[in-house]
């Protein structure tokens, strides 16, 4: 959690920076805003690969390399107002974070018992959440106090602390049976883990969309100003960081897809009353404060369970499967951005949660219509049968 929490934080603290570090490098904002571009595309790009190269390396060894990486990255953006060498520490923070993050999801996945796997996988993605509720306003305000570079010296003081805990805490994982490229690859080209993923990149356009366009949607609901914004977003990250436990519980005791279902149905309800909101053009702040938080409850609701689905089909390959869940995501927050902004120049704030509908039914139908056999393709443990039950 730490990790992940951590590696979020690296990834986003530039946008509370941007007007600060382009005064100072002399370059423009929308130049500055290319590192976190370049961060997450390396990320996206970088995570499948390391999943492959890194199959066979011990998983400690693994994180000491990839935390040493990040560590040095981080550095090297702390000590230099070069534009272009930041640029490269970007890449370097950037391949380290792919490569440490899939093992972790892959460990919290498979580490504990059954039944208590949703809660870690649960606890991983509030790191995610933290990330943007804590990491990036705390990063904003040692830069605005100590000047830019102190949020990338508290970036290396994190990735020291999270070196130091796996050292300490992380037990000896095993590594997978040996096998060939083909062989740990063959899972992740089956249709139900294809339909997994496909699913997890349509939930991460959705909620990317809304979050992106936040700020349009809420002053057309409610003229709400920049720093109603603001509170949407605390209010948004702390009912994420709920719902990301809830979410891992509720896995454990209903099962993935029924909690999948619970999620996707909140969600739609949402975004059909804050449709109806922005159509209005009247709704209390208060309301949309609740709708708000109600949103990111249920998106936080549905990731847990959703890795959870995709590990249980993963089997040995679980590393390569979540490095191209990561690379999912990332995908489908690019995809969010540009299809919000395609929708809101055509058809304005109200199509924008219409879209997330969409978005929503389509991923529970890539999931819940996913082929079932009766024994799991990747494992040979016999499947979950919540599909009936959910249908």
């Amino acid at each position: 959690m730490l990790a992940i929490f951590t590696f979020g934080t690296a990834d986003f603290v530039v946008a509370g920076l941007l007007r600060d570090m382009a005064e100072d490098l002399g370059r423009g904002e929308a130049a500055i805003g290319q590192l976190v571009t370049v961060y997450s595309i390396v990320y996206a790009i970088s995570a499948p690969v390391a999943a492959v190269l890194t199959a066979r390396v011990p998983r400690r060894a693994l994180a000491v390399a990839g935390m040493a990486m990040f560590i040095a990255g981080n550095v090297v953006a702390a000590s230099t107002s070069d534009y272009e060498v930041l640029l490269v520490s970007r890449v370097i923070s950037a391949m380290a974070a792919a490569a440490v993050t899939p093992m972790c999801f892959n460990a919290a996945g498979t580490l504990p018992p059954e039944g208590r796997r949703g809660r870690a996988l649960g606890a991983l993605s509030a790191g995610i959440m933290l990330a943007q509720l804590l990491g990036v306003p705390l990063g904003t305000w040692f830069g605005g106090m100590w000047g830019w570079q102190a949020a990338f010296w508290m970036c290396v003081g994190l990735g020291v602390l999270v070196l130091v805990t796996m050292l300490t805490l992380l037990p000896v994982l095993a590594l997978p049976p040996a096998s060939g490229l083909r062989e740990r690859l063959a899972p992740a080209t089956k249709g139900p883990v294809l339909r997994g993923l496909s699913a997890m990149m349509l939930l991460s356009a959705g909620s990317m969309m809304m979050m992106t366009y936040i700020a349009p949607i809420s002053a057309a609901a409610g003229g709400v100003d920049t720093a109603g914004v603001a509170m949407l977003f605390v209010a948004a990250g702390l009912a994420g960081v709920v719902a990301t436990q809830v979410g891992g519980a509720a896995s454990d005791k209903l099962g993935a897809l029924r909690t999948v279902a619970i999620g996707a149905g909140m969600l739609v309800a949402v975004m059909v009353v804050l449709s109806g909101m922005v159509l209005w053009g009247s709704t209390p702040f208060a309301a949309l404060v609740v709708l708000v938080m109600f949103m990111a409850f249920a998106i936080g609701l549905l990731n847990p369970p959703l890795v959870v689905w995709l590990l249980g089909r993963a089997g040995p390959s679980g590393n390569e499967v979540m490095a191209l869940n990561a690379s999912a995501m990332y995908l489908g927050t690019s995809l969010g951005g540009v299809l919000g902004g395609l929708m809101l120049s055509l058809y304005g704030p109200a199509a924008l949660p219409m879209l997330a509908v969409v978005e929503t039914a389509l991923m529970v139908v890539l999931v819940v219509t996913a082929r079932r056999d009766s024994r799991d393709a990747a494992t040979g443990v016999p499947a979950e049968r919540e599909t009936t039950a959910v249908a």
